[in-house]
């Protein structure tokens, strides 16, 4: 299950707005605000886009972690 919350808090911290998110990911921005309001949380462009940005696997439903 994808943790909104946490993705939300994560991307604040780093400084991370929507709208790079958006453009980074290739999705509009409104999908994006869906998104992290828990509406659309399947979607692959977004979680990849935060897993090649560092955000914890735990916050994206990832089941295991990759082995180092």
């Amino acid at each position: 299950m994808v943790k909104v919350e946490r993705i939300r808090v994560w991307l604040v911290r780093k400084g991370i707005k929507g709208v790079d998110v958006s453009t980074g990911a290739g999705v509009s921005r409104s999908y994006v605000s869906h998104f992290l309001a828990g509406r659309k949380t399947n979607s692959p462009a977004i979680l990849g886009w935060l897993r090649e940005h560092g955000c914890p696997a735990k916050y994206l439903g990832a089941k295991d972690k990759q082995a180092a």
